[in-house]
């Protein structure tokens, strides 16, 4: 392959890489995969791939006197540099499933880090306002558990059961992502609902209740008494960020 050539394909082929980062971030699936905070690093990736494109399209342009002149592994480059495109075309964007906590796990208790003040802003929202993963964090860092009883519960997350619940009992679940999907953790609330035996493993609803306290291996942690449970379709955004 001569230079100017395996110039022109990589030029192409760095826009078009450029352009596939870039159409994740307006289509907003690149958060099926890293952090929110990740994101504006994502669109410096896409934008530098673009702006090489170009670089090496301006070379190529300058290389109409080099036609002859070979370019040394120019095919196996090209090849590792279209793989990312490929997968990124064949394999359709979509999250993790609630069906990957079976092997992941559900904790009830992650340890997840917090400063004073994020601790402070939760408090400040309404009960309401408050996800599965806001109710965890206060149960971690808060030191009067008595103040959240009664509260009124709105969650929406995913149907987990496992042996370590009663009959009446289920997890309202959902995943947290601090770095990128490879990391996901799943986290759970206690739910307590007299007719858990008509809700279906993994499906999406919205519980809304009351909290309490359940103590367990010597912790307090929050549980919903439910007072509805209403089956929803699963979120556009079905991830949490710490």
């Amino acid at each position: 392959m001569t230079l100017r050539t395996g110039r022109s394909f990589q030029a192409l082929i760095l826009a078009l890489l450029g352009l596939f980062l870039l159409s994740r971030i307006w289509s907003g699936t690149v958060l099926f995969y890293i952090n929110q905070r990740f994101v504006f690093l994502v669109f410096l990736a896409g934008l530098g791939f673009v702006i090489l494109a170009q670089v090496l399209y301006t070379e190529r342009l300058s290389s109409q006197n080099s036609e002859g002149s070979p370019m040394n592994d120019s095919k196996s480059t090209l090849g590792w540099l279209a793989i990312p495109i490929l997968i990124g075309l064949l394999v359709p964007a979509r999250p993790l499933s609630p069906s990957a906590v079976v092997k992941r796990g559900i904790s009830l208790d992650a340890p997840i880090s917090a400063r004073i003040e994020d601790t402070a802003n939760l408090l400040s929202l309404s009960p309401t306002e408050r996800t599965v993963l806001d109710w965890i964090r206060l149960f971690s860092f808060s030191e009067n558990l008595q103040q959240f009883v009664g509260q009124p519960v709105d969650v929406t997350g995913f149907v987990f059961s496992d042996g370590r619940l009663s009959e009446n009992q289920f997890m309202v679940g959902r995943f947290t992502i601090t770095c990128c999907v490879a990391d996901a953790t799943a986290l759970g609330m206690i739910a307590e609902y007299p007719k858990v035996i008509g809700l279906k493993q993994h499906s999406w609803v919205r519980v809304q209740g009351k909290i309490d306290l359940l103590e367990r291996d010597g912790r307090l942690l929050p549980i919903i008494r439910a007072e509805s449970v209403e089956a929803v379709a699963p979120p556009e955004q079905p991830y949490l960020f710490p």
